[in-house]
């Protein structure tokens, strides 16, 4: 049976938004989850159906995401960002030079962290 929820919808919205920027269906998804079929799938997006913990677990490893954002949206490590797509492309040097960017820059704003 499908019972809409404002949680579900908001947790499969966020599954949704990362599943689509790692350019992956809901065939896929659902398929290396263990979900079973792109239609359930579907329903877990739109917030008709909900996700057991065996299954979110699941979800989150195939999407390399934490559950925290999927669960509550808050963005942490595995979050994406839009500096994450061009840190992704740096060599390790470049990101140790935008480290030291970001602090001269946060010391400038009154933010500093020892």
């Amino acid at each position: 049976m499908k019972n809409y929820t404002k949680a579900n919808a908001e947790i499969g919205a966020r599954i949704q938004e990362i599943r689509m920027k790692r350019n992956m269906t809901q065939e896929v998804l659902a398929e290396k989850a263990g979900i079973c079929n792109a239609q359930q799938m579907s329903n877990i997006e739109r917030g008709l159906a909900g996700l057991s913990v065996p299954r979110l677990k699941d979800v989150c490893k195939v999407l390399n995401i934490e559950a925290d954002y999927i669960l509550f949206g808050n963005t942490g490590k595995g979050a994406e960002t839009v500096l994450h797509k061009y840190i992704e492309k740096m060599t390790p040097e470049q990101v140790n030079n935008l480290v030291e960017l970001v602090k001269v820059y946060s010391k400038t704003c009154g933010i500093e962290i020892l």
